[in-house]
């Protein structure tokens, strides 16, 4: 049980068979390798096929299918944007036509004030919204930017 006793020379509690703790000097280092990619590197495509044959091309086709999915949704968001900024026009002359409409018979029929005030705010509400969302696009297009040239950087 010589094992089971303290080291009596270093005057510690480490027995005599216990290595050696690492010194000050020795370090131990750990590699971590990230990267963003569709499709593994070839060399580990290779160990792939190696371990389940076939398995590189199922790889290879899943990730022609993801970009055919991805392909897919942009032209339906691109569609869908497209649409909605032609309804938002519709609506807006439809909802700005009238109130121009009632201000200039205002203003015909001798109703000054009401009809500045109903042209003023009909007039006003279509720049803003006209403003706004051709702010929201801007900020929009930038953080798509920024968010494509980072994932460049990343790379």
């Amino acid at each position: 049980m010589k094992g089971n006793k303290p080291n009596r020379q270093s005057g510690g509690g480490i027995s005599s068979d216990t290595p050696n703790p690492p010194s000050s000097s020795q370090r131990n280092f750990a590699q971590l390798a990230v990267r963003s990619a569709p499709l593994p590197l070839p060399t580990e495509l290779e160990a792939y096929e190696a371990v389940l044959p076939g398995a590189a091309e199922r790889i290879l086709a899943m990730a022609e299918s993801q970009a055919g999915h991805r392909q897919t949704m942009e032209n339906k968001a691109l569609s869908y944007e497209g649409r909605n900024s032609l309804l938002g026009i519709i609506a807006g002359w439809f909802l700005g036509t009238p109130g121009l409409l009632v201000a200039g018979y205002c203003l015909s029929t001798g109703h000054d004030a009401a009809g500045g005030a109903i042209g003023g705010v009909s007039l006003g509400s279509l720049v803003g919204t006209f403003i706004y969302g051709t702010r929201e696009r801007r900020i929009e297009r930038e953080q798509k930017y920024l968010a494509q040239t980072q994932s460049k950087e990343q790379r």
